[in-house]
């Protein structure tokens, strides 16, 4: 990526071309250069894309007692939730291609703005639930400050 300087990089430079080395973000294609590499990393750890939706991405997995499972990444854009009977060693993995940042990586409280919450079933099983509560009282409280 280039472009010609203008009078912003100062009249000595200005007419010239400048390579544009980093800052991708800006351009049009960034969004799906980024999908790209990060379908690249995922297939190379052994993931795939779910039709259903292609931010989940799965896996078979063995536990150690030989009960078979798929592990789960959710990836949407920087949000990271990892579903596997050792979710640290996923993030770790892909913390290898995606630099994470330092303290980031811990039990998820919140994915995309849900609630993330540890939840004990009726039969004793433990799993993890998802609720839209917080998203819920700011809509609530963002309406009752428009229509006051």
């Amino acid at each position: 990526v280039y472009t010609v300087c203008g009078p912003e990089f100062g009249q000595e430079n200005m007419g010239k071309t400048a390579i544009i080395v980093r800052a991708l973000y800006g351009l049009k294609s960034a969004g799906a250069a980024f999908r790209n590499h990060l379908a690249l990393c995922m297939t190379g750890l052994g993931y795939t894309s779910c039709l259903a939706d292609p931010n989940v991405w799965m896996r078979p997995k063995v536990r150690a007692d030989g009960f078979k499972f798929y592990e789960y990444v959710l990836i949407y854009v920087d949000d990271i939730l990892a579903i596997s009977d050792d979710p640290r060693a996923c993030l770790d993995a892909i913390d290898k291609f995606f630099p994470m940042k330092a303290g980031s990586i811990g039990t998820p409280d919140i994915y995309l703005g849900a609630k993330v919450t540890k939840v004990t079933m009726p039969n004793g099983v433990t799993a993890w639930a998802m609720s839209p509560s917080k998203d819920i009282q700011e809509a609530v409280s963002n309406a009752k400050t428009w229509f006051k």
